[in-house]
């Protein structure tokens, strides 16, 4: 992990926040011991927001999620609308004109994304875009998000197309208020599929991606993904299914490229 981050030839500096997700109970979730050497590196807090679903609906509950998961022996953790919400500017936004997150993200002067990669469990796919979006926004944030700027309370769902445009409104706000302070790592480790698409197996743990363009790491985590389907046609199929057009949305915002070079780390 922390030769990935010191690959990308940025070196995170000031109070550093490494954005991740503490995830649910019972479920899987990222080793805290694989972010022990970066943690240290960057004297990094870990920084996540609250969630619509107990336990991580409160902060007392998110909390012990990430004592239970291992987090806090690693190092400080933060939720970061414990106190209060704050609203970050989406320039030319189609959907929203802000990104809710917690207060405590102003505290940050730069960030480190984590991510336990995920394309065959959700309706569009769990990278790096989502965590500077649905999981770094407030409760109230993650309502705006979902039901494209109309509603900032409970969650309404809008139509698909219309969400993944929000996301990519909000990712963009994610990235321009901490400009050049980001760095983007996914982490594409085994996981069962759990859902119906077709011929989908198991992956062996593959590797950590690490980038400056948070587009371009998760195209690539859906090319190593996506790209053991056994025929281009069920490729096209898992990618309908997904939605991966969030990655055309960012890359038309500004945001980063779906073009990549693929560097190996020996």
């Amino acid at each position: 992990m922390l030769r990935a981050y010191e690959s990308t030839g940025k070196k995170l500096s000031g109070k550093v926040g490494i954005k991740l997700t503490f995830e649910t109970p019972g479920g899987p979730y990222l080793d805290p011991q694989l972010l022990s050497k970066v943690q240290k590196e960057l004297n990094g807090t870990f920084i996540d927001s609250n969630g619509f679903s107990p336990p991580r609906d409160t902060t007392e509950g998110h909390l012990k999620v990430a004592k239970d998961h291992g987090f806090t022996a690693v190092g400080p953790v933060d939720i970061l609308d414990a106190e209060g919400e704050m609203d970050l500017p989406v320039k030319n936004g189609k959907y929203l004109m802000y990104h809710r997150t917690g207060s405590h993200f102003a505290n940050y002067d730069s960030l480190l994304s984590v991510v336990r990669f995920k394309a065959h469990h959700i309706r569009d796919y769990g990278g790096t875009l989502k965590n500077l979006t649905i999981c770094l926004a407030s409760t109230s944030g993650k309502a705006i998000i979902h039901s494209a700027g109309r509603e900032e309370v409970s969650y309404s769902p809008a139509d698909m197309e219309e969400f993944l445009e929000s996301m990519a409104d909000a990712a963009k706000a994610a990235v321009d208020a901490k400009d050049g302070r980001w760095v983007f790592i996914n982490v594409l480790c085994g996981l069962q599929p759990d859902d119906d698409c077709t011929d989908a197996e198991p992956l062996p743990d593959i590797g950590i991606l690490a980038s400056l363009d948070p587009v371009a790491v998760d195209q690539a985590a859906v090319d190593f993904t996506f790209g053991a389907a056994p025929s281009e046609d069920v490729r096209k199929k898992w990618e309908e299914k997904h939605n991966v057009r969030l990655l055309q949305y960012a890359e038309e915002r500004g945001i980063g490229k779906r073009h990549y070079r693929l560097e190996e780390i020996v």
